[in-house]
């Protein structure tokens, strides 16, 4: 079967839209998809980018880009308040899933929680991401105590690192990127390009 290959932070406003588009492309194309979850800080730290947020007339601009994109393929949209908000744990949740096959169920649910719902972690220490944790963990009916746990674990800390590391090392510099093969391709507009990449098969 093919496989794209997502690499996404949920933390990133074009990851939420790019994800529910990119599903229905696959499903369309009879294609996997495959869940890359990296720290998106990270990246842009050693790829020397800057959030949109950092640069003011950016950060507007997205906010208008998003708000059509969102409106365009009729995927809900509530900016979350704070923005950008601490996800380092929730990504180190989900990849800890994965080992029991519930990361793409785990996923889906925070994407909605956060961006369609607008409840994101409220400050930037670890525990703020608890009580969104927890509650995604209810939703999809896994002990939330259990993910809370094993999110602070060592083992899951370095499993973060390493997925990180593995998109620096694949060329990654951005959210949301996708691979089809070894073809890359980043951002939203670049979803056409991942459909007839699949195409070509």
């Amino acid at each position: 079967m093919r496989l794209v290959e997502f690499y996404f932070d949920l933390v990133s406003p074009y990851s939420y839209v790019a994800h529910a588009e990119i599903g229905r492309l696959c499903e369309a194309a009879d294609a996997e998809l495959v869940l890359r979850p990296m720290l998106l800080g990270a990246v842009l730290n050693e790829t020397g980018g800057r959030a949109a947020v950092e640069v003011p007339a950016k950060h507007r601009y997205m906010l208008r880009d998003l708000g059509l994109l969102a409106e365009s393929q009729g995927t809900p949209l509530r900016f979350p308040d704070p923005f950008p908000f601490r996800t380092l744990k929730t990504m180190r949740a989900a990849l800890l899933l994965r080992e029991r096959d519930r990361m793409a169920d785990f996923v889906d649910e925070a994407f909605s929680l956060y961006w369609a719902e607008g409840w994101a972690p409220k400050g930037m220490q670890e525990s703020d991401e608890n009580e969104p944790i927890a509650e995604v963990a209810r939703r999809i009916g896994v002990d939330s105590d259990e993910v809370l746990e094993g999110a602070s674990q060592a083992s899951a800390k370095e499993a973060l690192r390493a997925a990180t590391a593995e998109a620096l090392e694949r060329g990654v510099f951005g959210a949301p990127t996708f691979f089809v093969g070894d073809e890359m391709f980043w951002g939203n507009d670049r979803m056409r390009f991942v459909e007839e990449a699949l195409e070509r098969g």
